[in-house]
């Protein structure tokens, strides 16, 4: 009897061992390398209770990240606004926005990772900045991007134009060097450069980008054509961001929730060290994540900018390129 018994348990157990281990379904998400609230959602188990696999793919430049999602290179991505996602667009690229990834908001919980900063020799009257800044140099990433918008808003806002300025092309982490050096004058900037520069007394924040552009949203969730072949797969994605996002605005005011995420940060984006990430700012979507498309400074404002200067070849079709059905089914749960 005794070995009978002991055969059935060692059959049970040879059983139990064969049976197949279901793979997590595997959702290759592209950015540049920066922190985003995905990475968070990788740490704290958010997308592998949806039973997903991130693979992070990392590009140099935002540029980069159209062309990988419209060619499947990645099957999701986060991306900014301006005319290089619209330009993508009208020329037929299969992209689809289905949430937001940075709401400028005021007040936001993580505060606000985007500013205006300006050489602090420069500033002789802050309640006037445009008495000062007429005739100097910006600097901005590229033309037609969210931050070359924000920056000419803001000029805009103070009485100036752009042709009151010069305003150049400049990769990020060169801005430091340039503005100590006085190659420019200022920049618009994001976090941890703009923290760097004001830490450093060598710059002032003249605005904030929720300043410039309320509850504007700055950068998407994006889906690829070969994902959005596969709602239940975007859907659980969706989901898991979502609860993420959550987690990240409930926690960011809390100092030992910032803490655990400057550390998640710090494991996926190396700054010198985490105390980096424990003190800049730190962009979320907003509450909901739905993106502000018809909204004062939404993606249509922003379109109609770019396109009033001449920035935007042929029609992007914009409406095409969004799906806010992803985002409500994946709140619904």
């Amino acid at each position: 009897m005794k070995k009978w018994f002991s055969g059935i348990v060692a059959t049970a157990l040879l059983l139990a061992a064969a049976q197949p281990v279901w793979a997590l379904d595997k959702v290759r998400f592209g950015s540049i390398r920066v922190p985003v609230q995905v990475f968070v959602g990788m740490k704290m188990g958010f997308f592998k209770e949806e039973g997903i696999e991130i693979e992070s793919v990392f590009y140099k430049s935002g540029s980069e990240i159209a062309p990988a999602l419209a060619t499947g290179q990645v099957d999701a991505a986060i991306t900014t606004s301006g005319a290089a996602l619209f330009n993508a667009m009208a020329r037929g690229a299969k992209i689809t926005l289905v949430a937001e990834a940075l709401a400028l908001e005021p007040s936001a919980p993580g505060g606000d990772p985007t500013g205006i900063i300006v050489r602090s020799d420069l500033i002789k009257d802050p309640a006037a900045p445009a008495r000062d800044l007429a005739g100097k140099t910006f600097a901005t990433t590229a033309p037609g991007q969210i931050l070359d918008i924000m920056l000419k808003t803001y000029l805009q806002k103070i009485g100036l134009s752009a042709a009151d300025v010069k305003i150049v092309g400049m990769p990020m982490p060169d801005i430091i060097p340039a503005l100590s050096n006085g190659a420019i004058d200022g920049a618009i900037v994001i976090d941890p450069f703009m923290s760097m520069l004001a830490d450093s007394k060598k710059a002032t924040i003249v605005a904030r980008s929720a300043d410039i552009l309320p509850n504007a949203s700055q950068a998407f969730i994006a889906l690829s054509d070969k994902m959005m072949q596969q709602p239940d797969l975007s859907k659980r994605f969706i989901r898991a961001y979502l609860k993420t996002n959550t987690w990240m605005r409930q926690e960011l005011p809390k100092p030992e929730g910032r803490k655990k995420i400057a550390e998640i940060f710090q494991e996926f984006v190396p700054a010198e060290s985490a105390a980096v990430y424990a003190r800049m700012s730190l962009g979320t979507a907003s509450d909901s994540a739905a993106i502000n498309v018809d909204g004062e400074y939404g993606l249509k404002w922003q379109l109609n900018v770019l396109r009033e200067e001449g920035l935007i070849k042929g029609d992007p079709q914009l409406e095409s390129h969004l799906n806010s059905g992803i985002l409500k089914e994946a709140a619904e749960k």
